[in-house]
């Protein structure tokens, strides 16, 4: 009796426990079922939006116009006219000084490019037209031969002393200028302009000149280059009108 009471409170027992399994297993399928269920419900497709071009679109709102925006445009476009003046003002302000930095920097580059022209003209040197050959070294003058005889080369390193130094032809800048580009004539010095038959065009005329400027040794007051001999005034009798006698 007692064995067969153990083997049915055991029975029991295993009954219970098969009892909450099924249980347990058919609320889980009961909650699928209705996950399933409501998964499978179909749902109303979102309208997707229009794709209407931005020039098609509705614009702003009149209070939007009146108010906000246009305050915004007010303030940014105060913003850009101040910064547009202020860099106005800081140009006008530093334009001498960059102006005086261009053109000294123009000139130096002009020297150097006319110190260059003086020297022979080689693979290196391309713009050499040789001055030195008769000018000697640093164009301070020596000694040419010119129809088979021997003639002194003036020094170019005085040639703005005008006649006090030896340059009895030279009585302003223009006098250099126009020696170079035209030459002496029945000398053996060549006219170097592309305009009188020369090799040389203005620009490199120009660079020789500023060279030339830039080695002088005559004092600033005797400087012909610089300040120009004029021509003495007409005498009374030389001004005064032609007499009655004279041929017409």
């Amino acid at each position: 009796m007692t064995i067969a009471a153990a083997v049915l409170t055991t029975l029991a027992a295993l009954s219970t426990g098969k009892a909450i399994l099924i249980g347990i297993a058919s609320g889980a399928v009961l909650v699928l079922l209705v996950i399933g269920a409501q998964a499978s419900v179909r749902r109303p497709r979102r309208r997707p939006e229009l794709d209407i071009p931005p020039g098609m679109k509705p614009g702003p709102s009149d209070p939007d116009l009146e108010k906000p925006l246009l305050e915004k445009l007010q303030i940014w476009g105060t913003v850009l006219v101040v910064a547009m003046a202020a860099s106005v003002a800081a140009v006008l302000m530093t334009e001498p000084t960059t102006n005086k930095d261009d053109t000294e920097l123009m000139l130096t580059q002009s020297i150097e490019r006319g110190h260059l022209t003086t020297l022979p003209g080689n693979e290196e040197n391309q713009i050499g037209f040789n001055c030195q050959r008769c000018h000697g070294p640093g164009l301070h003058g020596g000694v040419n031969v010119y129809n088979q005889t021997l003639v002194t080369v003036p020094n170019l390193q005085t040639v703005c002393g005008g006649s006090a130094y030896g340059h009895p032809q030279i009585k302003s800048l223009d006098d250099v200028v126009n020696t170079i580009a035209k030459g002496r004539p029945n000398t053996d010095m060549p006219s170097w302009s592309v305009r009188y038959a020369g090799a040389m065009d203005d620009q490199q005329i120009e660079d020789v000149v500023n060279y030339l400027l830039s080695i002088q040794k005559v004092p600033e007051s005797q400087n012909v280059c610089l300040h120009p001999q004029t021509s003495p005034a007409p005498s009374a009798s030389a001004s005064a009108s032609p007499s009655a006698s004279a041929s017409p």
